[in-house]
């Protein structure tokens, strides 16, 4: 199945927030297993034994491939994690992550341990919750999108992304994922837990004034990966498209990813295509409403005469 036929055979079929609800409760009541961590001791009796412990990401370069297509021109930001737990003779082990804080991507294998293929119509969900982040992080579900296959190994591999995390959150996270049962069902026979350790890339954030369409503007977060902006209420501002201005002179049209609220702060994120570094960021625009990120008027916005 082509990923963009399967992203959007799964928008036909998520289920509802009455459903994402009694999901959320279902996995939260399930125990935690902690990633095993390999010690001294138990390195030199493997050396001794001429055991050499590695994934079975690290032995494929196929899936590596695979990976480094998907991250794109990511691949140098891009995090090795450790963590896997199986459920039902099905292993899901996490293998990388971008983790900017208020958008985090983390890509995981999913194989039968008995060799049987995985079927490609499995829907997966995942809850990602950050474990050291104050109280007020909350967690966040994501669909998993399947980014490619390996035939050899009947190894599939799954990237899960959200945004709008109350940042910062650290780099101690949990993924618990599942396999979605069929609509109308609650059943659940395949979950995992993994807790893993994601290192968090610089974030540049900028203290913001004023106001968009009537929506107080509170902060401007800066990644690799894309542009956070921090708003007073419930409107939302991702009906406007974003522009990055850089000190080279380019103007970058951003791509909406996502969002989420902590309390009465809503946060709203875009993607770059490419990395930019926070700090070649001058400015940016939401439509026509411009933020100067540098000098004496840092952050505060004003109405430019035509769209950038």
């Amino acid at each position: 199945m082509l990923k963009q036929d399967y992203q959007a055979w799964m928008d036909q079929v998520e289920p509802g927030q009455d459903f994402q609800a009694r999901l959320t409760e279902a996995m939260a009541a399930q125990p935690v297993r902690r990633p095993r961590r390999i010690g001294r001791t138990m390195l030199a009796a493997a050396a001794v034994c001429g055991v050499l412990m590695v994934s079975a990401f690290a032995l494929s370069p196929t899936l590596r491939q695979m990976l480094e297509s998907a991250l794109g021109g990511y691949t140098e930001y891009a995090r090795p994690v450790e963590g896997a737990d199986v459920s039902n003779g099905m292993e899901l082990r996490v293998v990388s992550a971008l983790n900017s804080g208020s958008i985090f991507k983390v890509y995981a294998e999913l194989r039968n341990l008995d060799g049987e293929p995985v079927c490609d119509t499995l829907r997966v969900s995942g809850i990602l919750t950050p474990l050291e982040g104050g109280e007020d992080t909350g967690s966040i579900t994501s669909s998993a999108e399947w980014v490619g296959y390996e035939k050899e190994s009947e190894t599939a591999l799954l990237e899960f992304t959200v945004w709008g995390f109350s940042t910062p959150i650290g780099d101690q996270l949990e993924l618990s994922a599942i396999v979605l049962p069929p609509l109308g069902e609650l059943e659940i026979t395949d979950q995992w837990k993994i807790a893993f350790t994601a290192e968090e890339l610089p974030v540049r954030r900028i203290p913001l004034n004023g106001e968009i369409s009537g929506t107080p503007l509170l902060q401007a977060e800066l990644s690799a990966l894309g542009v956070t902006i921090q708003t007073d209420g419930w409107n939302t501002i991702d009906a406007f498209p974003l522009t990055v201005f850089c000190k080279d002179g380019r103007r970058l049209s951003l791509t909406h990813g996502g969002g989420g609220s902590v309390g009465d702060t809503r946060l709203t994120c875009w993607e770059y295509d490419e990395p930019v570094e926070p700090e070649k960021v001058t400015g940016l625009a939401l439509g026509q409403w411009y933020i100067p990120l540098e000098g004496e008027k840092a952050g505060q916005s004003y109405w430019l005469e035509e769209q950038p």
